[in-house]
């Protein structure tokens, strides 16, 4: 398995540990099994911790596009990102029964947003309000 320029997390293949990505832009692989909000909170993440560079790049197959969009949407409508760039390609996928075929891929580039961390700090204390409310009426 190839880590280079990573360290950190882990992969999709039987939890082997992937290491974080350090160089170039962080390739978030968007998928059908997971909920849009996933992936803007793997964004906003890479986006608070980056120092140099904070530039995400989603990519996207089949019906795990839709999910990248509405993810993308959502941190640009919120002011956490800005697009830089939206393309499209033709990559060949292999299926289980060795049966290749020709998918559309979305690749949406996101770059952190001058906003971000008033936005970032707007949400922290809206979720800490919002826990607290609750963790009031668990307790009455």
């Amino acid at each position: 398995m190839d880590t280079t320029g990573t360290k950190g997390g882990y992969t999709g293949e039987k939890a082997e540990p992937r290491e974080e990505q350090t160089v170039g832009p962080r390739i978030v692989n968007v998928s059908a099994s997971r909920n849009f909000s996933f992936f803007v909170y793997q964004a906003k993440k890479f986006f608070k911790v980056a120092e140099e560079n904070p530039v995400v790049e989603m990519h996207a197959i089949g019906s795990a596009i839709s999910i990248a969009v509405q993810a993308a949407d959502s941190l640009v409508k919120h002011n956490y990102a800005k697009y830089t760039e939206i393309r499209t390609d033709q990559v060949e996928v292999e299926r289980e029964n060795e049966v290749k075929l020709n998918k559309a891929k979305l690749f949406i580039t996101l770059e952190r947003a001058e906003g971000f961390e008033a936005a970032y700090e707007e949400f922290e204390k809206k979720r800490e309000e919002h826990q607290a409310h609750r963790d009031q009426e668990f307790h009455e």
